[in-house]
Parts: C-alpha cells; structure tokens; sequence
C-alpha cells in the first residue's frame, strides 16, 4: 500500500479540521491560564495576610481551604498538595488528613507537603519548603563544661534535630516522627493552647514517608541532659526551673487539659525560660475525671492514681513536678536508689504501696523546699495543691536573703526585656533583647546579678547567633 503523505503531520492536518484544532489549543491555553492565576492569587492573598489578620481567621474558625488543585491532579481526592502559610485550624486539618490517608496514598505523594504558622521565621518559595535547601537540618549536639572539670561531656537528642530556615537564618527544634507513628495528637495540644512555657508549633511538614513538626528551640538542651551532664542541680536553678514549669501547667490545668508526662526530659532550658514539650499523651478532659484505657507517662514519674487506673485529674501532672523536683535534686528519679532496676523491673507496686517518695528527698533540701514537695506528693489528689496554689508558696518566692542568685537571675532577665529599666542602671549593660549573653559577652557585670549555669543561660554554653558551625557536624 502506498502512503499519499510523507510525515504524520500531513496525514494530520489532512484528515482534521484546523478549526478544530485552533479551538481544542485555545481552551487548553485559557484553563491553564486560570489556574495559573488562582495559584497566584492565593500565594498573593496568603502572604500579605498579617499575624493579626491570621489570629482573627483562626478565632472565626476559618480553616481555610486544603483541597488544592494540586492533590487532586495527583489523584489523591481531599488531599493536600504543596506547602502553605495558614493559621492553627489548618494545621490542625492537615495533620488529621494525613493521619487517616492510605499509606499507599502517601507513598504516591510527590513533594513535600504541609502548613506553616511563622511567615516570620520560615520561608515558602512557590509553595515548597524543601528539606536540605529551604531549611537544613543537624544533628542536635550540645557541650555543658563542668566547673573544675577537665571533661566536656556532649548529649544528643534523638530524633530531634536543629534546623535552620536558609531565607531567614531562624534557628528551630524539627522533631522527625515516622509516619506509622504518628498520630494528630502529638500536635493539637501544642497548636491550640500557646503559652511562653509552652514550645511554640511553627509548622507542620509531611516529606519521606515523615512527619517533621518544627518548633521553637531550645538550644540549653533538656533538664535531663544537664542532670547527666553536670550531676544534680542546686537548689535556687530548681526553683526558677520549677516556677516556669507550674506556669506552664498552670495554664494548660486551666484548660483542663492533662500533660502526663512531666519529667527532666520533657522540660528544655531556653535563654531566658523553661518550655513543657512532648505533648504526644496530652489529653483534654470533659469530665471532673479522666481514666484511660492505658497507663499514661513514664513509670518512675506516675502518681499513685494513675497506677491505680480508676481515674485521675490534672493533679497528676502536679504529682510528676514533684518527682521531678527530686530528681534535679539528686540526679536520680525517685525509687531507684533504694530499689535498684536490676531487682525491680517494675516500680508500679512499690508506687501503689509506698507512695509518696520523700525518703528520696535530697538531705541538703531546704526546710521550705521540703514542705512544697510534700504538697505536691500529697498523696490523695484531692487534697494535693494545685498549680496555682503552688506558684504563690514561699519555696519558689525565696526573700532576697534566702535565694539572692534567684532573684539576681529573675531580676536580670526582667531588665533584659525591659530597655527603659537599662537607662537607670549605673552598671554597664551587656545584654541584648531577650538573651542574657551575646557572642562575646561574659558574666552579667551588674551588681547583685550572679549567673547561673541553665544551659544556655550560662556563659558554659553560648548562644550563637548566624549560620550553625561546625560543632554541629
């Protein structure tokens, strides 16, 4: 047979009409074109919307839109495609979309995804947040000098990583948690209720088959990493430590809403304050009661109640502060130096029975300190203080004469935040906005102002200000 045309355009064009094909070109150019201008045009919308204008969506409920164009063209019906700025309801709806997807869905996903609070601290170019290039990730390395010691001894945390946003050189904590274990819990408690000593949530991103929830850094590292680092604390860091927890939980109580995991490595030291994290069995009770199906916390920290499993309050989280008290105060948690691991696998028993741990109260403890732990390990919940209570009791309001390095600290992080106060002051100032120390600094050279060493608070650990250096790896 022989072929009248020589190319496949001929035969084409021979047996099509070219109006026809101009038509079929020309709506495909205008759909094209519309969405690339609705695309636009949420991008524009998004980004010129203030942090006030955002508060004032998430107030009227307005979880804004996350079914793009973007994830249906993916196949993914309800999906969420490319990552945006939004507000806390739209965190909120992201992370249980992700939650209740297929894995098999998820693994067809192919970029990252997710939603953003900070325009400030985290940059979105063209609807991506890219690991390694818009933000880069290190490992979480942290020095604490020992006075007197030769040692350095160096922590990690993790799963926990530090990350550094490229655009505005933002320093955040990005905790990686696999997909399989992940559940939206771990961020509706940390998204609704902010407080200053509550890690603030500044996004959420879904990228390899991983949740990455980035929040504010604490770069003095965990009480815990300090306790075995530096050995037990004194007692004026345990106040200001303890004063910064209660209102944390203070405010959390509020809301009834239960922590259930106090304890050393669950409270990260900042420049100028401690932070509560890990709120992954928080719950938020709707009865005067909450019983779980499980046992909730870590073993050495649970309160009698929860061992008991027939219901427990906010109170419980009161009880964990205390063993925690104990153990900054010694550098072990309570039980364990009199019932050793390896003859006690389980501490539960010994809780039900024997609780409250005072035995293991630190001999050198002050007589006031003393009488606060017994009101936090009060062990009927009822008559047990409250966290409101507690912030008012003399242990943690020492008179000047008592504790003066608490209040030297309280007081010079006071000034540090108050620039009108620095103008009265006879005394040099070294400290800028919120950090007690810059790059150069040493001690705070004003009169009574001793410092101390929390972390990064301390001059043992500087806060480094510009891209991370190599004692990050």
């Amino acid at each position: 047979m022989e072929y009248k045309y020589d190319n496949g355009i001929e035969l084409l064009l021979a047996h099509m009409n070219i109006e026809d094909i101009i038509d079929a070109v020309e709506t495909l150019y205008h759909i094209e074109e519309e969405e690339e201008g609705e695309e636009g045009g949420s991008l524009f919308e998004e980004e010129g919307l203030s942090q006030e204008e955002m508060d004032e969506n998430e107030e009227a409920g307005d979880s804004g839109d996350l079914l793009g164009s973007g994830s249906q063209q993916n196949g993914h019906g309800g999906g969420v495609g490319g990552v945006r700025y939004g507000t806390v309801a739209d965190v909120l709806s992201f992370v249980n979309l992700i939650s209740n997807m297929q894995p098999a869905a998820l693994k067809r996903l192919p970029e990252e995804m997710g939603v953003l609070l900070s325009k400030k601290h985290m940059a979105v170019k063209n609807g991506r947040y890219q690991i390694d290039m818009d933000v880069v990730l290190f490992p979480w390395k942290l020095t604490y000098k020992n006075p007197g010691s030769g040692l350095v001894p160096k922590g990690s945390f993790g799963k926990v990583h530090l990350a550094q946003d490229t655009k505005t050189r933002k320093r955040m904590a990005c905790k990686l948690i696999p997909m399989e274990n992940f559940k939206a819990a771990d961020v509706e408690i940390q998204a609704r209720f902010r407080h200053e000593n509550i890690a603030e949530l500044y996004g959420a991103l879904f990228w390899d088959q991983t949740v990455h929830l980035f929040m504010e850094a604490g770069e003095g590292g965990s009480v815990l990493e300090k306790l075995d680092s530096c050995g037990p604390m004194r007692e004026f860091e345990i106040i200001w430590v303890t004063k910064q927890v209660l209102r944390g939980l203070e405010h959390l109580h509020s809301h009834n809403i239960i922590h259930h995991d106090i304890k050393p490595s669950n409270i990260v030291l900042m420049s100028d304050k401690a932070v509560l994290v890990d709120f992954g069995l928080a719950v938020q009770m709707t009865e005067e009661l909450y019983t779980p199906r499980d046992l909730r916390g870590t073993e050495m920290h649970m309160s009698p109640e929860v061992v008991l499993c027939r219901g427990h309050s906010t109170k419980t989280d009161i009880y964990s502060l205390g063993t925690t008290i104990i153990h900054m105060q010694t550098g072990s948690p309570p039980w364990v130096r009199r019932y050793p691991r390896t003859a006690y696998p389980s501490y539960l028993y010994i809780i039900h029975k024997q609780a409250p741990p005072l035995e293991d109260i630190a001999e050198d403890c002050s007589p006031v300190m003393r009488t606060f732990l017994g009101r936090a390990l009060e062990r009927n919940p009822a008559q047990r203080s409250s966290a409101s209570e507690l912030l008012k009791d003399e242990a943690i309001n020492p008179p000047r004469e008592d504790q003066p390095r608490c209040w030297s600290l309280d007081s010079a992080l006071y000034e540090a935040n108050h620039p009108m106060l620095r103008q009265h002051s006879q005394q040099p100032d070294t400290t800028q906005e919120s950090s007690l120390y810059s790059e150069d600094s040493g001690h705070l050279k004003r009169k009574g102002s001793l410092y101390i060493d929390l972390g990064a608070v301390a001059d043992y650990y500087k806060l480094v200000r510009g891209p991370p250096a190599s004692e990050y790896g």
